[in-house]
């Protein structure tokens, strides 16, 4: 949605209804599987919590988050525990305590990891994901390492349990992801010869996700594709069934000489290379972006009528004739994810759901 009341600074509107929406498409594109809500990068720069919120209540009973002081923070702010919350970028020195007393899930790629986390184990057992590489090298144990790796998981079943096994695939070529899963797949059957009996195993994320059913196991991960953000190579949002969730606007704060200033540039997350490739739209109008600075860009209106306090569009579902975040990304030859996540928090954000405004 285009935000028409007047604004004083930049504002990413995001609608949660669309969000939920998406989930509900993708939660049927893959069935019978379990979706996982990721959101990481506060929620690919949407806003974490009212993100998470509306997965819960959309029904997911997943959410992945990456790293553990975002799990924590979602448990602070009412995620509840029947919903796993995955973290699997660990750090030296976690804390695993606070993070077992939370109930989060670990994704875990060595044995010094499982470790760390038994060491801290006290009433409560952990909660790990074995993980293992199939050639993305992101972390994960390599084939050699493997087996020890579910051979110590097990030995310190009294500590932790081992609720999944899982990996990331690079999404690269078809014949790259065929030879992860076929590595998925041998690496399940070694951790089943030695005993483990995993509840989960997941590998897809979004684009695997959505058009391979060979890579969807017993959960998906799905970032990207949930806030209406396709991965591009011609790819539009539309043609997958999804919807943009965030609009992004700022406001005209000076007409001069057949320019205007928009109050957002570089320093809000706007890439300088923006300008001369992509356009703004007022009132259904596009203009064309000549300059990106640091709190500010300029957009070329010629002899057009364009009035300080006007709403400046820069992308959002395309209803109103904006660009959409997929044009952006195209003209700039990047991907829809790089340029939200990008996106400052200076930037105010709005979140709406059926219409109505909430509160954070």
């Amino acid at each position: 949605m285009v935000v028409d009341l007047p604004q004083t600074a930049p504002t990413a509107t995001i609608d949660l209804s669309a969000y939920r929406r998406n989930l509900a498409r993708l939660a049927a594109r893959v069935a019978p599987c379990a979706l996982m809500a990721v959101v990481k990068a506060d929620a690919y720069g949407h806003g974490l919590v009212p993100v998470a919120r509306a997965a819960v209540a959309a029904g997911v009973e997943w959410i992945g988050t990456i790293d553990v002081e975002t799990g924590l923070e979602l448990r602070r702010n009412g995620i509840p525990r029947d919903v796993a919350v995955l973290t699997w970028q660990l750090a030296p020195n976690e804390d695993y305590a606070a993070a077992i007393e939370a109930e989060l899930d670990f994704g875990v790629s060595t044995i010094g990891q499982l470790e760390e986390i038994v060491a801290v184990c006290a009433s409560r057992r952990a909660r790990v994901h074995l993980k293992i590489d199939t050639g993305l090298h992101r972390n994960g144990a390599s084939v050699e390492e493997w087996p020890a790796l579910v051979a110590r998981a097990l030995a310190l079943s009294r500590s932790m349990e081992i609720v999944g096994v899982w990996t990331h695939i690079a999404e690269a070529s078809e014949s790259e992801d065929s030879a992860a899963i076929d590595r998925f797949s041998a690496a399940l059957a070694v951790a089943e010869e030695l005993g483990a009996s995993p509840t989960v195993r997941h590998l897809g994320a979004s684009a695997a996700a959505f058009t391979r059913a060979d890579a969807r196991f017993d959960l998906v991960r799905i970032g990207a594709f949930s806030y209406g953000i396709s991965p591009g190579d011609g790819v539009s949002p539309s043609s997958l069934g999804l919807e943009p969730v965030m609009t992004l606007t700022a406001p005209v704060t000076a007409v001069n000489l057949g320019m205007a200033t928009i109050a957002i540039g570089y320093g809000d997350g706007i890439p300088s290379a923006a300008a001369g490739r992509v356009r703004v739209v007022i009132d259904g109008r596009p203009y064309m972006i000549v300059s990106v600075q640091l709190d500010r860009l300029t957009i070329d209106i010629g002899d057009a009528t364009v009035r300080p306090g006007d709403t400046a569009a820069l992308f959002g579902a395309g209803a109103h004739g904006e660009l959409t975040l997929q044009d952006w990304a195209d003209a700039l030859g990047t991907i829809g994810e790089e340029i939200v996540t990008r996106l400052s928090p200076r930037i105010r954000r709005r979140f709406f759901s059926e219409g109505v405004e909430l509160n954070r």
